[in-house]
Order: structure tokens, then sequence, then C-alpha cells
């Protein structure tokens, strides 16, 4: 049986920040989905969130007229998760919360088919805190998805210790054919792989601007004109193959006892939120944002234009 005769109609729960972009994908690679969000306000705004990206994704090629047309007829919106009860696959993307995870899946394991996969896209829970609760924890499994997940390739497949290898297997397959690229974490660990190595790389930021070596602005020009433009293209143990063991080596021996080490979040970071400083939603973080300092609009755009010329170069290797 192919996994498009297995998983036919999917839900995916949360409006927020990547509930829609995952639902879009679903619904574009040929699945009947459901997006569940707890307001028709919050629908709204996720149908408006799709049209944008649609439109966006339009001149690059990546979908057409008609693409745009039967995605519209695989799609629908519902305010909470009756009528979901045949879904093949449950794809949650609520807030980032161990106990509101644990209390939802137990609660859906009781509305959905005997068979169905569930599947959470949290970016750090292990997925056997969050199926504490199942009466079948075989069938749940974390599937992490970047935002935005229309764009970005990568799904984190982190499997919980009771979790069956046929639901890894079903959840590989189908994220294949939305057009991503899964890779399966091998041990449970929180975080998973992408998130701690982008951990690492935040905690000796944050102490090089704590200990007055650089500004934040600084550097972020370092990571975008350096390896950050490499990235798309060139691995880290690539990179490390083709420096050279032996001069990697040379480099750790001298520098890597140097390197940050705090085992806590760094107290930058509190320091910021003390005085209010949460971010771009408020207008201050690192940066200023707003009139008179950064626009959220335009850097979330530069980003996007240069994900759809990925995207698009993507497509192009596969068809050619």
């Amino acid at each position: 049986m192919t996994i498009q005769q297995t998983i036919r109609r999917i839900c995916v729960i949360g409006t927020g920040q990547i509930g829609p972009g995952i639902a879009q994908t679903c619904a574009h690679a040929g699945y009947d989905t459901v997006l569940v969000g707890r307001t028709e306000a919050g629908l709204m705004q996720a149908r408006v969130k799709i049209e944008a990206n649609l439109a966006a994704m339009l001149p690059f090629g990546l979908v057409n007229a008609q693409s745009i047309v039967t995605l519209w007829q695989r799609l629908r919106f519902q305010v909470g998760l009756e009528g979901a009860h045949d879904c093949d696959l449950l794809i949650e993307a609520v807030t980032e919360d161990t106990n509101l995870k644990q209390s939802l899946f137990a609660s859906w394991e009781r509305q959905i088919s005997a068979d169905a996969v569930m599947l959470s896209s949290t970016s750090s829970i292990r997925a056997s805190d969050i199926a504490r609760d199942l009466v079948h924890p075989g069938r749940m499994l974390v599937g992490h998805y970047f935002n935005p997940p229309h764009l970005v390739p990568l799904v984190e497949v982190a499997p919980g210790v009771h979790t069956r290898p046929d639901v890894i297997d079903t959840v590989m397959s189908f994220l294949h054919t939305t057009g991503h690229v899964p890779v399966v974490c091998k041990k449970e660990v929180p975080g998973f792989i992408a998130n701690r190595l982008q951990g690492a790389m935040w905690r000796e930021a944050l102490a090089l601007v704590q200990h007055g070596v650089a500004t934040a602005g600084e550097i972020d020009v370092v990571l975008k004109n350096s390896f950050g433009a490499r990235t798309p293209v060139l691995g880290i143990f690539e990179h490390l193959d083709l420096v050279g063991l032996p001069t990697v080596y040379a480099i750790h021996s001298y520098m890597i006892g140097d390197l940050d080490t705090q085992s806590s979040p760094n107290p930058l970071l509190k320091e910021h939120m003390d005085k209010g400083e949460l971010g771009a939603s408020v207008g201050q973080g690192f940066y200023a944002w707003g009139p008179g300092g950064k626009s959220a609009t335009e850097v979330i755009r530069a980003r996007d234009t240069q994900l759809l010329e990925l995207a698009q170069k993507r497509k192009l290797r596969v068809g050619s």
C-alpha cells in the first residue's frame, strides 16, 4: 500500500506562526487538509497568510494559477476538532508549552481514529514527554518544521522511545511527498539536531556581546557575510574535510577552551527582558524596530525572497 493510500486526510491544528504554512504544503501536495483553529478570526488570519504565501511563490514558478485553485479546493478551515475524527495524520502546531501539548494530545487521542498518526511540530520538546499521557504512544512522534515551512525544506523527525518503526517510515514517506527533506534523529534529545547547533551559536554570540568583543549588529554582519553565505551549499562536515582535519584540530587546540560554556541562559537576555525589550514585536530588542529603526516587514521580505530563490533553484535541479 502506498503512502498516498495510507494518508488521505490531514488535520493541522494551530493558526499561528507555522500551522498555516504546514497546511498549505499538505494541500499543495494533494492531500485533503483541514486547518483547525480556536476562533474564526484566527482562521481568517491564517487564510490571509496562505494567500500572501501563494502570491509570493507565483512569480518564482513554485505554484501556478491552476495549482492554486486546486489547493483551495483541498483545504478547508474549521473551529475545533469536531468532524476531524477521520483524519489519517494529525499535525500539532500550537504554543511551545509541554503541559499544554500533553493535555491536548491526550484529548485528541480519544477523538481521532485508532490508526491515525500524531505529529508534533515542537522545536525542542521530546516526543516521549508530549506522549506521556497517551494510551498508544507508539503512533506519536515529533516532526519539527522550520519557519516558513512552505519554503524551508528540512523537517526533523524525532521519535519517542515508544514510537513504532512503521510510524516513522510513514511520516518519512509522507514528508517526501510534500517536497520536504526529512532527517531522523537517532537518539531522543531536547532541541533535536538543528536547534542544538543553533543554540550553541546563540550562546557564543551572546557571550561575545556580553564581554564587549563585538556588538549585536557587528556579529550579524559577520554571520551574513562569512559562513552564513556559504551554508546553502556547504555543510559543516564537508567544510571540515575541505579545510583538512589537522588544521581544524590545530584551531580547536588553540581556541576551544576559550569558548563560552555557560549552562544557563545568558544574563543579557534577562537584562533586555527586565527592561521590556522583548524583540521586534514591541519595537525593541537587541535592535530598535519600527520608525527610526529596522523594519521587521523588510527583514522578513528579504528573508523570504532569498528562500524563494533557493526553492526555485531546487525545483530546477529536480526538473533537469
